[in-house]
């Protein structure tokens, strides 16, 4: 046992002498020792400042000093930084039960109420009683955008006039059209989007199975014509954008100009398909197209659409490179901050970040939220569920985060709604069920876009073409039906 290696040493004096146990002992010992003489220290220690040195452990300090590079100055700047790093960690420690964040678990006391200053409706300049359905659509679809959209047609059609130089072309019989002509052109392209046909030349059919009414007001030829001369660009540029970026920018000057939307706002993405060449196509995997022309929109609750953008990829001059997200809110809630407006958004672009910023904005957060977000809880992303079970944490703004298991976990985030649960029934099944309130919110506003494409998909007036900004352009005139 005594050869033993792994056997706890006995206490006894050490034959080797270490100077800073020596110094140590002075200090801290109440009982008188006799000092030693250390020939390896070559220079002097005060009593107060060694035991500073060893209650905060700066071994960096202690470095310097055995290397004979001893600056007061230094040392007195390195114990106040220790200090102050002491005083934060204190005072995060009294205000959170968790030593490395601000989170507390359960639902806050109350929530930061936001005054809803707007006034929704059609605004003042437009007197819209005892109006027909037709008056309504061209309310959205207003002279400004006919103007537009007739002005750059005729310009278009004139330059393949010009163009044309073959004897039997089909330009060379190009004439302006008239506001008439445009409407009538209108009419047959919303006739198309409800009687669905395989060629567009069977609507002018003399066939007895066909007989509709298109050729009893435009010939097919007139149809043709307007249908390849249309255009929404006022100046020639290179960028594709441009080809509709005009009728984008009126529209929405449009619509802040004729309507004030509800408190409930929601952003999401809408998809219009094409799969030609296109610099800027994305792919978006929830989509029913998954392939096309990009749409950022914000609509409210009812479905009205607000103000759209067309994304141009990474190289978008607006909200292109990064913080994406954080440029395409404050490009569609532009001017509806600061307004006590509540967004709705999917895990796409809520974090808890997005959502501070806007609170401090006046304007309520709600939305899914992704579990690998910088500064999400760690409470609620490491508590594990079971069915039906939910964990919730707030922090000091107010800022609610819940984890909730029905099929599979989900995680919800909101500045509005605590996460109490409450009964829920849908329309298919009529039995009762308990989720927090967060989900049962952001279900009910959430769908605004999703619904506007749905009526779109019902009657949809696009057609193969060859062009892409074609169909961008009648895109937009049923935006302006279903908004009507």
């Amino acid at each position: 046992m005594e050869n033993n290696p792994f056997s706890s040493p006995k206490p006894g004096p050490s034959s080797a002498i270490d100077p800073l146990d020596v110094e140590l002992s002075l200090l801290l010992s109440p009982v008188e020792f006799e000092t030693y003489d250390i020939p390896d220290l070559n220079f002097e220690i005060g009593d107060d400042e060694l035991y500073g040195i060893l209650t905060e452990s700066n071994d960096s300090i202690l470095d310097e000093w055995t290397n004979e590079k001893y600056d007061e100055a230094n040392i007195d700047a390195a114990l106040q930084d220790a200090d102050s790093r002491n005083e934060v960690e204190n005072s995060q420690e009294d205000n959170s039960p968790d030593e490395s964040s601000s989170w507390f678990p359960g639902n806050p006391d109350s929530m930061v109420e936001l005054p809803f200053t707007g006034t929704s409706g059609i605004l003042t300049p437009h007197q819209m009683a005892e109006k027909t359905p037709l008056d309504y659509f061209f309310l959205f679809l207003n002279g400004q955008i006919i103007d537009l959209i007739i002005n750059c047609t005729n310009k278009n059609g004139n330059k393949l006039k010009s163009a044309a130089v073959a004897t039997h072309s089909r330009f060379t019989r190009w004439a302006d059209i008239t506001l008439i002509e445009f409407r009538c052109f209108l009419g047959i392209l919303l006739l198309m989007g409800t009687i669905k046909l395989n060629r567009m030349a069977d609507y002018w059919s003399n066939h007895y199975l066909f007989c509709l009414s298109p050729r009893q007001f435009m010939s097919r030829d007139k149809f043709y014509l307007i249908l390849r001369a249309l255009s929404v660009q006022r100046n020639e540029r290179n960028e594709s954008l441009f080809k509709v970026k005009d009728l984008i920018d009126l529209f929405n000057d449009s619509i802040n100009a004729i309507y004030y939307p509800v408190k409930e706002l929601t952003i999401d993405e809408s998809l219009i398909l094409w799969k030609g060449r296109l610099a800027f196509r994305q792919y978006l995997k929830g989509k029913a197209h998954k392939y096309g022309v990009k749409l950022y929109i914000l609509a409210d609750a009812n479905g009205i659409i607000l103000k759209i953008h067309v994304y141009a990829g990474s190289k978008d001059q607006l909200v292109g490179g990064r913080n994406h997200v954080k440029k395409v809110i404050k490009l569609l809630m532009q001017k509806y901050l600061d307004k006590g407006h509540a967004l709705y958004l999917d895990n796409f672009y809520t974090s808890v970040g997005i959502a501070d910023e806007l609170l401090d904005k006046n304007t309520y957060v709600t939305g899914t939220l992704r579990p690998n977000r910088v500064g999400n809880p760690a409470l609620v992303k490491n508590t594990p569920l079971s069915l039906g079970e939910s964990c919730i944490a707030h922090n000091n703004k107010k800022i609610v985060v819940t984890k909730w298991k029905d099929k599979r976990e989900i995680l919800f985030i909101s500045t509005e709604h605590k996460s109490n649960y409450e009964g829920t029934t849908s329309r298919r099944v009529r039995t009762v069920k308990f989720k927090p309130a967060v989900q049962a919110r952001y279900n009910k506003y959430m769908r605004a876009i999703d619904r506007h494409d749905q009526l779109l998909s019902y009657y949809c007036c696009e057609h193969k073409t060859l062009r892409w900004y074609k169909k961008v352009i009648i895109h937009i005139i049923q935006i302006c039906l279903v908004n009507g």
